[in-house]
Protein backbone atom coordinates (compact mmCIF):
# COMPACT_ATOMS: atom_id res chain seq x y z
CA UNK A 1 0.00 0.00 0.00
CA UNK A 2 3.00 2.58 0.80
CA UNK A 3 4.50 1.31 -2.03
CA UNK A 4 1.80 2.14 -4.37
CA UNK A 5 1.05 5.49 -2.68
CA UNK A 6 4.62 6.67 -3.51
CA UNK A 7 4.47 5.46 -6.94
CA UNK A 8 1.61 7.78 -7.40
CA UNK A 9 3.08 10.68 -5.70
CA UNK A 10 6.16 9.99 -7.80
CA UNK A 11 4.19 9.97 -11.17
CA UNK A 12 1.92 12.96 -10.23
CA UNK A 13 5.29 14.91 -9.75
CA UNK A 14 6.72 13.70 -13.08
CA UNK A 15 3.67 15.00 -14.75
CA UNK A 16 3.57 18.13 -13.21
CA UNK A 17 7.07 18.60 -14.10
CA UNK A 18 5.77 17.80 -18.20
CA UNK A 19 3.20 20.14 -18.08
CA UNK A 20 5.13 22.88 -16.40
CA UNK A 21 7.77 22.71 -19.36
CA UNK A 22 5.32 21.94 -22.41
CA UNK A 23 3.69 25.19 -21.10
CA UNK A 24 6.85 27.34 -20.93
CA UNK A 25 7.75 25.99 -24.81
CA UNK A 26 4.44 26.61 -25.80
CA UNK A 27 4.43 30.17 -24.29
CA UNK A 28 8.17 31.46 -25.27
CA UNK A 29 7.36 29.70 -29.06
CA UNK A 30 3.92 32.14 -29.26
CA UNK A 31 6.21 35.28 -28.06
CA UNK A 32 9.19 34.41 -30.47
CA UNK A 33 5.95 33.86 -33.57
CA UNK A 34 3.71 36.67 -32.30
CA UNK A 35 4.61 40.14 -33.19
CA UNK A 36 2.13 41.87 -30.90
CA UNK A 37 4.18 40.11 -27.77
CA UNK A 38 5.94 43.16 -25.85
CA UNK A 39 9.32 40.82 -25.18
CA UNK A 40 12.08 41.78 -26.39
CA UNK A 41 9.74 43.99 -28.76
CA UNK A 42 9.76 47.73 -29.16
CA UNK A 43 6.37 49.38 -27.37
CA UNK A 44 3.88 50.52 -29.94
CA UNK A 45 5.15 53.73 -30.10
CA UNK A 46 8.51 53.46 -30.92
CA UNK A 47 7.16 50.36 -33.46
CA UNK A 48 5.31 53.48 -35.06
CA UNK A 49 8.48 55.68 -35.06
CA UNK A 50 10.71 52.89 -36.93
CA UNK A 51 7.84 52.59 -39.45
CA UNK A 52 8.08 55.94 -40.67
CA UNK A 53 11.88 56.09 -40.83
CA UNK A 54 12.98 54.99 -44.53
CA UNK A 55 14.44 51.00 -44.75
CA UNK A 56 17.82 52.39 -45.72
CA UNK A 57 18.13 55.93 -43.59
CA UNK A 58 21.68 55.08 -43.04
CA UNK A 59 22.70 55.44 -46.53
CA UNK A 60 24.61 58.59 -46.73
CA UNK A 61 24.55 60.41 -50.15
CA UNK A 62 26.61 63.30 -49.06
CA UNK A 63 29.49 63.54 -51.39
CA UNK A 64 30.92 67.42 -50.46
CA UNK A 65 30.12 70.37 -47.91
CA UNK A 66 31.05 73.67 -47.64
CA UNK A 67 30.39 76.62 -45.16
CA UNK A 68 30.00 79.77 -46.78
CA UNK A 69 28.79 80.40 -42.71
CA UNK A 70 28.85 78.32 -39.77
CA UNK A 71 26.06 76.21 -38.82
CA UNK A 72 25.13 74.14 -36.00
CA UNK A 73 25.98 70.42 -36.01
CA UNK A 74 22.87 69.48 -34.63
CA UNK A 75 21.37 71.59 -37.49
CA UNK A 76 23.40 70.06 -40.04
CA UNK A 77 23.00 66.55 -39.46
CA UNK A 78 19.07 67.05 -39.73
CA UNK A 79 19.62 68.64 -43.19
CA UNK A 80 22.13 66.02 -44.14
CA UNK A 81 19.52 63.25 -42.76
CA UNK A 82 16.18 64.84 -44.44
CA UNK A 83 18.35 64.70 -48.04
CA UNK A 84 19.56 61.39 -47.48
CA UNK A 85 15.96 60.08 -46.78
CA UNK A 86 14.78 61.91 -50.22
CA UNK A 87 17.51 60.70 -52.57
CA UNK A 88 16.94 57.24 -51.33
CA UNK A 89 13.58 57.55 -52.52
CA UNK A 90 13.95 59.47 -55.71
CA UNK A 91 16.88 56.12 -56.64
CA UNK A 92 14.91 53.35 -56.04
CA UNK A 93 11.48 55.32 -57.30
CA UNK A 94 9.92 53.98 -53.67
CA UNK A 95 8.94 56.61 -51.38
CA UNK A 96 9.95 56.91 -47.72
CA UNK A 97 8.24 58.72 -45.12
CA UNK A 98 9.87 62.78 -44.46
CA UNK A 99 7.51 63.79 -42.20
CA UNK A 100 8.76 62.48 -39.14
CA UNK A 101 11.72 65.29 -39.46
CA UNK A 102 8.94 68.07 -38.82
CA UNK A 103 7.85 69.47 -35.95
CA UNK A 104 4.17 68.19 -36.61
CA UNK A 105 4.26 65.48 -38.98
CA UNK A 106 0.91 66.43 -39.84
CA UNK A 107 1.73 70.16 -40.42
CA UNK A 108 1.20 71.79 -44.45
CA UNK A 109 4.83 72.06 -44.17
CA UNK A 110 5.12 68.47 -43.83
CA UNK A 111 2.27 67.50 -46.33
CA UNK A 112 3.43 69.81 -49.05
CA UNK A 113 7.05 68.11 -49.20
CA UNK A 114 5.58 64.82 -48.85
CA UNK A 115 3.15 65.04 -51.74
CA UNK A 116 5.57 67.09 -53.81
CA UNK A 117 8.34 64.02 -53.29
CA UNK A 118 5.40 61.99 -53.75
CA UNK A 119 4.35 63.66 -57.12
CA UNK A 120 8.14 63.39 -58.65
CA UNK A 121 8.53 59.47 -57.63
CA UNK A 122 4.60 58.82 -59.17
CA UNK A 123 5.47 60.64 -62.39
CA UNK A 124 9.14 59.02 -62.99
CA UNK A 125 7.66 55.54 -62.91
CA UNK A 126 5.19 56.58 -65.34
CA UNK A 127 7.75 57.25 -67.94
CA UNK A 128 8.55 54.82 -70.57
CA UNK A 129 12.84 54.99 -69.82
CA UNK A 130 13.87 53.54 -65.98
CA UNK A 131 14.19 56.89 -64.28
CA UNK A 132 15.09 55.33 -60.96
CA UNK A 133 18.92 55.73 -60.33
CA UNK A 134 22.09 53.55 -60.89
CA UNK A 135 24.11 56.25 -58.47
CA UNK A 136 23.26 59.39 -56.93
CA UNK A 137 25.31 61.93 -54.68
CA UNK A 138 25.02 65.89 -53.57
CA UNK A 139 27.26 68.80 -52.59
CA UNK A 140 26.25 71.57 -50.10
CA UNK A 141 27.19 74.97 -49.52
CA UNK A 142 25.06 76.44 -46.29
CA UNK A 143 25.11 80.40 -47.73
CA UNK A 144 23.02 82.28 -44.93
CA UNK A 145 22.00 81.88 -41.23
CA UNK A 146 19.47 83.83 -39.53
CA UNK A 147 18.20 83.49 -35.98
CA UNK A 148 14.44 85.14 -35.05
CA UNK A 149 13.70 83.64 -31.35
CA UNK A 150 13.76 80.03 -31.13
CA UNK A 151 12.95 79.64 -34.83
CA UNK A 152 17.15 79.26 -37.32
CA UNK A 153 16.60 80.58 -40.91
CA UNK A 154 18.71 78.09 -42.84
CA UNK A 155 19.64 78.82 -46.83
CA UNK A 156 21.29 75.57 -48.19
CA UNK A 157 22.85 75.86 -52.02
CA UNK A 158 22.35 71.81 -53.30
CA UNK A 159 24.50 70.32 -56.36
CA UNK A 160 23.42 66.93 -56.99
CA UNK A 161 25.11 64.07 -59.54
CA UNK A 162 22.65 61.51 -60.67
CA UNK A 163 23.19 58.60 -63.50
CA UNK A 164 19.67 57.26 -64.33
CA UNK A 165 19.78 53.50 -64.84
CA UNK A 166 18.83 53.68 -68.44
CA UNK A 167 21.79 55.71 -69.24
CA UNK A 168 23.95 54.93 -66.57
CA UNK A 169 27.46 56.04 -68.11
CA UNK A 170 26.07 59.49 -68.68
CA UNK A 171 26.24 61.85 -65.39
CA UNK A 172 23.16 64.24 -65.04
CA UNK A 173 23.95 67.23 -62.86
CA UNK A 174 21.95 70.02 -61.57
CA UNK A 175 23.70 73.06 -59.71
CA UNK A 176 22.44 75.78 -57.17
CA UNK A 177 19.07 74.19 -55.77
CA UNK A 178 17.76 76.64 -53.06
CA UNK A 179 16.35 74.96 -50.09
CA UNK A 180 15.10 77.05 -47.41
CA UNK A 181 14.44 75.64 -44.03
CA UNK A 182 13.20 76.72 -40.72
CA UNK A 183 13.92 74.76 -37.20
CA UNK A 184 13.29 75.06 -33.92
CA UNK A 185 14.18 72.70 -30.90
CA UNK A 186 11.72 70.49 -29.31
CA UNK A 187 12.74 68.15 -26.51
CA UNK A 188 16.53 68.74 -27.27
CA UNK A 189 16.75 68.24 -30.53
CA UNK A 190 16.21 70.27 -33.79
CA UNK A 191 12.77 69.61 -36.15
CA UNK A 192 11.71 71.72 -39.41
CA UNK A 193 8.83 74.20 -39.04
CA UNK A 194 8.99 75.21 -42.81
CA UNK A 195 10.33 74.09 -46.40
CA UNK A 196 10.68 75.33 -49.39
CA UNK A 197 12.48 74.32 -52.47
CA UNK A 198 13.12 75.86 -56.15
CA UNK A 199 12.72 72.74 -58.40
CA UNK A 200 10.06 71.27 -60.63
CA UNK A 201 8.30 69.04 -58.81
CA UNK A 202 8.42 71.54 -55.68
CA UNK A 203 7.03 74.61 -57.25
CA UNK A 204 3.95 72.49 -59.31
CA UNK A 205 2.46 71.68 -55.75
CA UNK A 206 3.41 75.35 -54.06
CA UNK A 207 1.96 77.00 -57.49
CA UNK A 208 -1.43 75.56 -57.03
CA UNK A 209 -1.80 74.93 -53.37
CA UNK A 210 -3.28 77.72 -51.12
CA UNK A 211 -4.86 75.46 -48.57
CA UNK A 212 -7.41 72.96 -47.50
CA UNK A 213 -4.53 70.24 -46.30
CA UNK A 214 -4.23 66.79 -47.17
CA UNK A 215 -6.94 66.66 -49.37
CA UNK A 216 -6.75 69.13 -51.36
CA UNK A 217 -2.39 67.88 -51.68
CA UNK A 218 -3.70 64.70 -53.14
CA UNK A 219 -6.16 66.45 -55.68
CA UNK A 220 -3.51 68.58 -56.96
CA UNK A 221 -1.37 65.69 -57.05
CA UNK A 222 -3.77 63.37 -58.71
CA UNK A 223 -4.72 65.92 -61.15
CA UNK A 224 -1.08 66.05 -62.17
CA UNK A 225 -0.55 62.40 -62.77
CA UNK A 226 -4.03 62.34 -64.72
CA UNK A 227 -2.32 65.33 -67.04
CA UNK A 228 1.01 63.63 -67.28
CA UNK A 229 -1.08 60.51 -68.72
CA UNK A 230 -2.75 62.17 -70.56
CA UNK A 231 0.54 63.85 -72.34
CA UNK A 232 2.37 60.87 -72.42
CA UNK A 233 -0.64 59.42 -74.67
CA UNK A 234 0.16 62.08 -77.14
CA UNK A 235 4.00 61.49 -76.78
CA UNK A 236 3.99 57.91 -77.95
CA UNK A 237 2.16 59.38 -81.21
CA UNK A 238 4.67 62.07 -81.33
CA UNK A 239 7.86 59.00 -80.61
CA UNK A 240 6.01 56.91 -83.52
CA UNK A 241 5.61 59.53 -85.94
CA UNK A 242 8.90 60.57 -85.42
CA UNK A 243 10.41 56.89 -86.03
CA UNK A 244 8.58 57.20 -89.12
CA UNK A 245 9.91 60.59 -90.29
CA UNK A 246 6.51 62.41 -90.05
CA UNK A 247 4.76 64.55 -87.59
CA UNK A 248 6.44 67.73 -88.40
CA UNK A 249 6.30 71.61 -90.32
CA UNK A 250 9.60 72.10 -91.45
CA UNK A 251 10.65 75.79 -92.20
CA UNK A 252 13.02 77.33 -95.02
CA UNK A 253 14.78 79.84 -93.87
CA UNK A 254 17.03 82.27 -95.75
CA UNK A 255 20.15 81.49 -93.31
CA UNK A 256 20.93 78.42 -92.04
CA UNK A 257 21.30 77.92 -87.71
CA UNK A 258 24.82 76.76 -87.07
CA UNK A 259 24.54 74.30 -84.58
CA UNK A 260 28.01 73.87 -83.45
CA UNK A 261 28.58 77.31 -82.65
CA UNK A 262 25.18 77.36 -80.77
CA UNK A 263 26.71 74.43 -78.79
CA UNK A 264 29.55 75.84 -77.88
CA UNK A 265 27.35 78.70 -75.35
CA UNK A 266 25.54 75.63 -73.72
CA UNK A 267 29.20 75.44 -71.67
CA UNK A 268 28.03 78.24 -69.48
CA UNK A 269 25.63 76.22 -66.91
CA UNK A 270 27.19 76.64 -63.22
CA UNK A 271 28.76 79.83 -64.37
CA UNK A 272 28.36 82.73 -66.48
CA UNK A 273 29.84 83.71 -69.76
CA UNK A 274 31.24 87.06 -68.30
CA UNK A 275 30.80 88.81 -71.53
CA UNK A 276 27.56 89.30 -71.34
CA UNK A 277 24.40 90.18 -69.09
CA UNK A 278 23.38 87.72 -66.09
CA UNK A 279 19.90 87.76 -64.27
CA UNK A 280 18.36 86.38 -61.31
CA UNK A 281 16.37 83.95 -63.07
CA UNK A 282 18.69 83.37 -66.01
CA UNK A 283 17.08 80.58 -68.28
CA UNK A 284 15.63 82.67 -71.17
CA UNK A 285 18.81 85.41 -71.39
CA UNK A 286 21.04 81.45 -71.67
CA UNK A 287 18.97 80.82 -74.28
CA UNK A 288 19.24 83.55 -76.08
CA UNK A 289 22.43 83.77 -75.95
CA UNK A 290 22.66 80.09 -77.50
CA UNK A 291 20.52 80.95 -80.26
CA UNK A 292 22.64 84.37 -81.11
CA UNK A 293 25.72 82.42 -80.78
CA UNK A 294 24.30 79.98 -83.80
CA UNK A 295 23.78 82.65 -85.86
CA UNK A 296 20.66 84.47 -85.14
CA UNK A 297 20.78 88.20 -84.90
CA UNK A 298 19.27 90.51 -82.58
CA UNK A 299 15.52 91.75 -83.80
CA UNK A 300 15.39 95.33 -83.30
CA UNK A 301 12.52 96.11 -85.86
CA UNK A 302 9.34 95.97 -85.30
CA UNK A 303 6.93 96.52 -82.47
CA UNK A 304 8.43 95.74 -79.07
CA UNK A 305 4.65 95.31 -77.06
CA UNK A 306 3.27 92.96 -79.44
CA UNK A 307 6.42 91.14 -78.77
CA UNK A 308 8.04 91.70 -82.40
CA UNK A 309 11.45 92.50 -81.36
CA UNK A 310 14.35 90.49 -79.81
CA UNK A 311 17.47 92.23 -78.93
CA UNK A 312 20.00 92.46 -75.49
CA UNK A 313 22.28 94.64 -76.01
CA UNK A 314 22.79 95.90 -72.72
CA UNK A 315 20.75 96.55 -69.51
CA UNK A 316 18.88 98.85 -70.01
CA UNK A 317 15.34 98.41 -71.53
CA UNK A 318 14.33 100.38 -74.72
CA UNK A 319 11.91 99.29 -77.33
CA UNK A 320 12.68 101.58 -79.83
CA UNK A 321 13.96 100.46 -83.15
CA UNK A 322 17.39 100.76 -82.49
CA UNK A 323 20.48 98.67 -81.98
CA UNK A 324 20.52 99.18 -78.07
CA UNK A 325 19.25 98.00 -74.85
CA UNK A 326 16.87 94.80 -73.52
CA UNK A 327 13.49 93.86 -74.96
CA UNK A 328 11.97 91.02 -72.42
CA UNK A 329 11.76 89.00 -75.23
CA UNK A 330 15.25 88.15 -74.79
CA UNK A 331 15.02 87.38 -71.20
CA UNK A 332 10.91 86.27 -70.10
CA UNK A 333 10.01 82.78 -71.55
CA UNK A 334 6.17 83.76 -72.43
CA UNK A 335 7.49 86.67 -74.99
CA UNK A 336 10.03 84.48 -75.88
CA UNK A 337 7.59 82.29 -77.24
CA UNK A 338 5.60 84.79 -78.71
CA UNK A 339 8.54 86.17 -80.88
CA UNK A 340 9.55 82.58 -81.69
CA UNK A 341 5.81 81.96 -82.87
CA UNK A 342 5.04 85.33 -84.51
CA UNK A 343 7.85 86.97 -86.09
CA UNK A 344 7.81 86.32 -89.89
CA UNK A 345 10.72 89.11 -91.52
CA UNK A 346 13.71 89.98 -90.37
CA UNK A 347 15.81 87.91 -87.84
CA UNK A 348 14.20 84.37 -85.80
CA UNK A 349 12.77 81.73 -88.27
CA UNK A 350 11.50 78.79 -85.83
CA UNK A 351 8.31 76.77 -85.31
CA UNK A 352 6.79 76.66 -81.98
CA UNK A 353 5.13 73.26 -80.62
CA UNK A 354 7.27 70.89 -82.46
CA UNK A 355 7.45 67.02 -81.84
CA UNK A 356 9.96 66.43 -79.54
CA UNK A 357 11.75 63.91 -80.83
CA UNK A 358 12.89 66.13 -83.74
CA UNK A 359 14.92 67.94 -81.07
CA UNK A 360 18.73 69.16 -82.23
CA UNK A 361 21.60 70.73 -80.36
CA UNK A 362 20.64 74.49 -79.95
CA UNK A 363 16.77 73.86 -80.10
CA UNK A 364 15.14 75.32 -77.09
CA UNK A 365 12.38 73.52 -75.03
CA UNK A 366 9.55 75.55 -72.69
CA UNK A 367 8.08 73.71 -69.90
CA UNK A 368 5.69 74.65 -67.02
CA UNK A 369 2.74 73.66 -64.31
CA UNK A 370 -0.15 74.71 -66.26
CA UNK A 371 1.09 75.60 -69.67
CA UNK A 372 4.99 75.64 -71.30
CA UNK A 373 5.48 79.66 -69.63
CA UNK A 374 7.98 79.02 -66.81
CA UNK A 375 11.37 77.73 -67.76
CA UNK A 376 13.47 77.80 -70.45
CA UNK A 377 16.23 74.98 -71.58
CA UNK A 378 18.56 74.30 -74.27
CA UNK A 379 19.07 71.22 -76.30
CA UNK A 380 22.21 69.66 -76.25
CA UNK A 381 22.04 66.49 -77.84
CA UNK A 382 19.92 62.92 -77.99
CA UNK A 383 20.18 60.17 -76.26
CA UNK A 384 20.34 56.74 -78.60
CA UNK A 385 19.56 53.18 -77.65
CA UNK A 386 20.34 50.33 -80.06
CA UNK A 387 20.46 53.63 -82.72
CA UNK A 388 17.27 54.96 -81.89
CA UNK A 389 16.34 58.35 -80.17
CA UNK A 390 14.80 57.83 -76.56
CA UNK A 391 15.50 60.97 -75.00
CA UNK A 392 16.43 64.80 -75.64
CA UNK A 393 19.13 66.06 -73.65
CA UNK A 394 19.17 69.37 -71.96
CA UNK A 395 21.25 72.34 -70.24
CA UNK A 396 19.75 75.42 -68.81
CA UNK A 397 20.60 78.00 -66.22
CA UNK A 398 18.60 78.84 -62.67
CA UNK A 399 18.24 75.98 -62.19
CA UNK A 400 21.58 74.67 -64.07
CA UNK A 401 21.22 71.93 -65.80
CA UNK A 402 23.75 69.61 -67.40
CA UNK A 403 23.34 66.52 -69.28
CA UNK A 404 19.82 66.05 -67.92
CA UNK A 405 17.29 64.24 -69.94
CA UNK A 406 14.16 65.56 -70.82
CA UNK A 407 11.83 62.69 -69.30
CA UNK A 408 13.18 63.59 -65.68
CA UNK A 409 11.52 67.00 -65.35
CA UNK A 410 7.80 66.42 -64.15
CA UNK A 411 6.25 69.73 -65.53
CA UNK A 412 3.39 68.37 -67.59
CA UNK A 413 3.61 70.93 -70.36
CA UNK A 414 6.72 70.34 -72.86
CA UNK A 415 7.33 72.73 -75.76
CA UNK A 416 9.67 72.67 -78.49
CA UNK A 417 11.01 75.68 -80.47
CA UNK A 418 12.50 74.17 -82.99
CA UNK A 419 14.95 76.72 -84.74
CA UNK A 420 16.04 76.76 -88.94
CA UNK A 421 17.77 79.81 -88.80
CA UNK A 422 16.89 83.24 -90.07
CA UNK A 423 15.94 85.54 -92.70
CA UNK A 424 16.35 88.86 -94.25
Amino acid sequence: MKKNMKFKVMLFIILTIIVVCLFFFFNKKEEVNNPESNIDNPSEEQNNEVENKPDEVGTNYLNDIKYTVKVDKEIEDVIVEFLNVYYNSIKELKENDMTYLFKDSTSEQALINQTAVSLLIETRKLKPNDLSLDKAKYDLDFIEVNTNGNAVNITVLENNYLNFNFMKEIESKIYNIENEFTLEKVDGKYKITKYNKVQDFFVMITDLYSGGGKTKLDQIKQDYLDLINEKLKKDRKDYNDFLNGTGINRKTCDHEYNREEALKQTVWVNKRDPEWMEFDSNCQNFASQVLYSGGIPMDYTGSASQYLQWKGYDYSYNESETASGLVYTWTYVPYFREYALNNTGYGLCATVDENLYYAEAGDVIHVGTTGPTRHALVVIGDYKKDGKTIDILVNSNTVDLENYPISAYSYPYVSLIKVYGWNE
